[in-house]
């Protein structure tokens, strides 16, 4: 058990639906980790993290909240989350410190996830910097703000937050076409299960209950 002090009060995420925090130590996330499926969910298949014969290196462009990276490192996975508002990100970045206060959670993380605050098709568009010439990525992932739903849906509240702080991913198609440029072995983006997929030529795709992953292999 991990102890507190007074000033040690987490960093949350707050609209007028309310406040989130980010913490992937108790909670859903701590649920996912030990009972959603391991690497049979779909999204580790949809990475290619239940046929790897090596570690994977796996640049998260759309970070978020942080859940996706979070369960892909703790199922093996090398990951670098990259996100652009810097109020998420001083959120992901308090939450990963309470992660790495959790023994079990230290030990298992083991430095294979942390965050950065980019732009990430600045950070893809560009040859030389530190993501491909340091980090490597072999994957990438993409996880853009969905199409707000139906009004007869109502999204969870922390997607209501969070809809609310950073808005529409109007760019999405633009990320999309930076990472299929960058030469990864695979690029793979959520999307609804409903929805069109952002760009023609998918490989294949992994179906979940609700989302789907889009799939693009690079030219091997």
């Amino acid at each position: 058990m991990t102890s507190s002090s007074e000033h040690d009060k987490p960093v949350s995420l707050s609209a007028s639906a309310g406040d989130i925090v980010i913490d992937f130590v108790n909670g859903k996330l701590d649920y996912r980790r030990r009972f959603g499926g391991g690497k049979n969910q779909a999204l580790s298949k949809a990475v290619g993290l239940h046929k790897a014969k090596q570690p994977l290196r796996i640049f998260d462009a759309t970070a978020g909240l942080g859940r996706d990276s979070f369960v892909l490192a703790c199922l093996g996975a090398t990951v670098l989350g990259c996100e652009r508002h810097a109020q998420v990100f001083s959120a992901l970045r308090d939450g990963l410190q309470r992660a790495l206060a959790d023994a079990e959670l230290q030990e298992l993380l083991d430095g294979r996830l942390s965050f950065i605050n980019g732009d990430a098709i600045e950070l893809l568009s560009c040859a030389t910097n530190g993501l491909a010439s340091e980090f490597r990525p072999n994957v990438i992932y993409l996880d853009p703000m969905h199409p707000p739903q139906k009004k007869t849906v109502l999204a969870k509240k922390d997607m209501q937050i969070f809809r609310e702080i950073i808005g529409s991913d109007a760019d999405q198609c633009e990320l999309l076409e930076a990472a299929l440029s960058f030469g990864a072995n695979r690029v793979v983006v959520k999307r609804p299960s409903h929805a069109e997929p952002l760009r023609e030529e998918v490989s294949h795709s992994i179906k979940g209950k609700t989302t789907r992953f889009d799939v693009y292999l690079g030219q091997s």
